[in-house]
């Protein structure tokens, strides 16, 4: 996630609001928004990725680290908490991934150091006007024809309760949702990056398949 600028700022009540769901051990509200097969889907159609690097942005509790290792995959899970990468280097075994507690504006590695990078609800609580900062971390870490994978929120999500409003935005228990359109993700992304595939699910979000322009 993108660092606090102030120990008041929206970026530091999102992060305590992180901080206070892991610490209760129970599942996390947005649990069910993982989408194991889908990853799994696309990993699998994709170029032989074994022996390659990953790096998970916003690991949590490991789950798509953990695949992403299981594919062959040497994985480094990072998450600007530690509560959560606790947990998932206590359930990881000898030949799984590495877990970084770190920010993404911070991470500590190399440039281009990374063939693909997996973003599974970090960009949607990435405020619009650091969008930029974002894209250039991330294609900062990857290297020629990296490949990202991301899951993203559209404007058809609904918190539970909610009514159905049109809105680009939310501030819900403290932390920044960002909904996105179709249209609103290409003009993001293709300045950095070929859009390969994309899906919307009627759950609220989108599915990603990109790869790091050859210019950048």
């Amino acid at each position: 996630m993108s660092r606090a600028k102030s120990k008041t700022g929206l970026y530091h009540t999102q992060r305590e609001y992180y901080r206070s769901v892991y610490s209760t051990g129970q599942p996390a509200p947005w649990d069910g928004f993982f989408d194991g097969d889908w990853l799994k889907k696309r990993l699998a159609a994709g170029e032989n990725l074994k022996g390659k690097k990953a790096l998970e942005i916003g690991a949590g509790r490991g789950r798509g680290s953990m695949i992403l290792a299981g594919m062959g995959l040497k994985v480094a899970g990072m998450d600007y908490l530690l509560e959560p990468l606790l947990e998932a280097a206590g359930a990881r075994g000898r030949r799984g991934p590495a877990f970084v507690n770190a920010d993404l504006m911070a991470a500590p590695f190399k440039e281009g150091v990374f063939d693909l990078a997996l973003d599974w609800g970090v960009f949607h609580h990435i405020r619009r006007k650091d969008t930029d900062g974002y894209l250039r971390r991330v294609a900062a870490l990857l290297g020629k024809d990296g490949r990202l994978l991301l899951a993203c929120f559209s404007t058809k999500f609904r918190h539970e309760g909610e009514t159905a409003r049109k809105r680009n935005y939310t501030v819900h228990h403290g932390h920044y949702d960002r909904f996105s359109t179709r249209s609103e993700l290409k003009d993001t992304f293709s300045p950095w990056f070929k859009i390969t595939a994309m899906e919307e699910r009627k759950a609220g979000y989108f599915l990603l398949d990109m790869k790091l322009k050859k210019d950048k």
